[in-house]
């Protein structure tokens, strides 16, 4: 084992260090004593001091961190449609990838429409009639600027009545829409912002507002794709706000290594080394 003072090995068994003389029962008797009793205290005070100390640099390095994401999120702008656009750095986000405002080549509106036929037969007996819905609709010309949109067409359905004669039969043709979206051109790839995927008539309000959303994206691409890119703007975490960080986060690293230092250590007394 290693003496208690001059730390030269000496054997386990041996009561007295061959080289200090010291007593080694008595040394640890009284070490027990001051962890058990004397200390104890101090050492819980000084813990909870580098604790503390600990706390205050990590949550000023987590409001530092907080300022950056915060000052990242103010700048995009969000349609809630997949689409994003920041106009500090020139940069717009399709379906979570980012790309620059030169990117852009073109945009156009995509609807899928249709009709659905609703048949009326009145007489003296019983008639049976189908219900057909028409599907079709594509989106015609090519990703070019300028911007613009197009709707497809659609192709009328057909409808078959049957039963006895003596009967009226009347058909109502009703648009609809079964699908709307966003093809933009960024950089010869197309890609595509989905606003409806489901089966709704072209004079509801849903119609209505998703077209006009539609619209809202492709003229704001328009706008993107002519807006030259700002070649000086500050990264976030070169923010002023952010900068104001440093200095206290600097200040609180020396307190917490100053606590550190001040770690308790108890002299023995020299009665024990006799």
């Amino acid at each position: 084992m290693e003496c208690v003072k001059c730390s030269k090995i000496i054997e386990d068994r041996d009561l007295y260090c061959g080289y200090c003389g010291v007593n080694q029962s008595k040394f640890i008797k009284y070490i027990n004593k001051v962890e058990d009793k004397i200390h104890k205290d101090r050492d819980k005070n000084y813990n909870n001091n580098v604790k503390n100390a600990q706390w205050k640099l990590k949550k000023l390095e987590q409001d530092k961190q907080a300022e950056i994401v915060r000052i990242t999120n103010n700048r995009w702008q969000s349609t809630g449609n997949n689409f994003s656009y920041n106009m500090t750095e020139g940069k717009i986000m399709i379906n979570g990838q980012v790309y620059i405002f030169s990117d852009i080549n073109g945009a156009e509106i995509n609807a899928i429409t249709g009709f659905r036929t609703i048949t009326n037969t009145t007489g003296k007996n019983n008639q049976k009639s189908k219900k057909h819905i028409s599907l079709g609709g594509a989106v015609a010309g090519a990703l070019i600027n300028p911007l613009g949109a197009v709707i497809g067409g659609s192709v009328l359905g057909k409808t078959t009545t049957t039963g006895d004669y003596n009967h009226i039969t009347t058909s109502n043709d009703i648009p609809i829409c079964h699908h709307i979206g966003v093809l933009i051109n960024l950089n010869g790839f197309n890609t595509e912002i989905i606003l409806l995927s489901n089966t709704v008539d072209q004079k509801s309000s849903i119609y209505n507002c998703t077209i006009n959303n539609a619209q809202d994206i492709v003229d704001t691409l328009r706008r993107f794709s002519t807006t030259p890119i700002s070649k000086k703007w500050l990264n976030p975490e070169e923010e002023q706000s952010v900068l104001d960080f440093d200095p206290q986060i600097e200040e609180a690293a020396k307190e917490l290594q100053k606590v550190i230092n001040s770690k308790p250590n108890y002299d023995i007394p020299k009665s024990y080394y006799k």
